[in-house]
């Protein structure tokens, strides 16, 4: 026995075993570790889902030769099956629900919703599973737009004037009924209040009918661009003048100027009752000859405003044994 443990084959043999165990014991606790989570990862791609999405409602319809109405925009669709094929599924929306109309004619017509694109894996539900929808003759027509403003929002004395569009006429698209509905294309232009600036707008083009209400038509273009002109009613005028104050006894003056007429500016009311404007122009205590620069706005306190605003007089002065006999202290320029 002696002799058997002398031998080194022994302690070779025993060192495999050894080796041998520490390797199943190591390798057991790196299988303990691992197991667990490839059952988690097999529990995570086995697991379903659920998840409702809302995507387009496709028409597939001659839109060419019938307008269709009454059916929704968006329908929502419920997905549920494997949780890695629905998280794909919602967040690239890659299918399409479909009303197939190309076998219907004119009319009203319930319709069954279908899906393309889905995984056969998956299961779904289309909310409303059904629609109804109208089908006309489509039509079209082209008819001028009509702008309206509150008139009370001009400022006081001031005036509107002819709106200017950039398309002046649209075209309207629909059936045969709601086209034979239309009343008028309305564009509304919103105005602050006492505005007396020239206005700038785009606006929105509506078909209403004779209530008001707006008709299910396709209108291009949508929206039209406004101006609307705000001015002060203006008018022109000849300039008169008139010798005003008490000049040198011994003194004879006359009054000219270089501008014959004026645009002036002011409440349409007021501007009726002007045909001319009569410019008083002070001779007090003028001895020689001289030039003044009168404001006309202040000698009419009914004008807003006159272009050009301010004239320039000539007063001539002589004394009076030198005077034209047909001098007068009124004279007209």
């Amino acid at each position: 026995m002696s002799k058997i443990w002398d031998s080194p084959w022994v302690y070779r043999i025993l060192a495999l075993i050894l080796t041998l165990g520490l390797f199943v014991y190591v390798n057991q606790e790196k299988l303990n570790k691992t197991f667990p989570a490839n059952r988690n990862d097999d529990t995570s791609v086995l697991a379903s889902k659920k998840e409702t999405v809302r995507v387009p409602l496709q028409l597939n319809a001659d839109t060419d030769k019938y307008f269709i109405t009454g059916y929704p925009e968006k329908v929502k669709v419920t997905i549920e099956g494997s949780a890695a094929l629905v998280t794909a599924v919602t967040n690239t929306q890659n299918f399409r629900v479909v009303a197939d109309l190309r076998k219907l004619s004119v009319g009203t017509h319930t319709v069954k919703l279908t899906q393309q694109g889905l995984s056969k894996q998956l299961t779904y539900k289309i909310q409303p599973a059904t629609i109804k929808v109208s089908i006309s003759d489509r039509i079209n027509k082209t008819m001028p737009v009509q702008v309206h403003y509150n008139k009370d929002a001009i400022a006081d004395g001031y005036q509107a004037g002819t709106p200017q569009l950039s398309a002046d006429t649209v075209q309207v698209t629909g059936s045969r009924n709601e086209i034979d509905r239309i009343f008028e294309l309305s564009a509304s232009v919103t105005l602050n209040r006492n505005t007396k600036q020239t206005v700038n707008q785009t606006v929105v083009v509506q078909a209403l009918d004779s209530n008001g209400n707006t008709l299910n038509v396709v209108v291009a273009p949508e929206t039209v661009r406004v101006k609307l002109p705000v001015t002060l009613p203006s008018k022109r005028v000849d300039i008169k003048l008139k010798q005003a104050g008490t000049g040198v006894s011994d003194m004879t003056y006359s009054l000219k100027t270089s501008t014959k007429s004026v645009r002036i500016y002011g409440a349409a009311a007021a501007l009726k009752k002007v045909d001319s404007i009569e410019v008083p122009v002070d001779v007090s205590g003028v001895k020689k000859a001289k030039s003044v620069n009168i404001n006309l706005v202040h000698a009419d306190s009914d004008l807003t405003d006159a272009d050009p605003s301010t004239i320039k007089v000539d007063i001539g002065v002589e004394p009076k044994a030198n005077a034209n006999l047909s001098s007068t202290p009124d004279m007209a320029n």
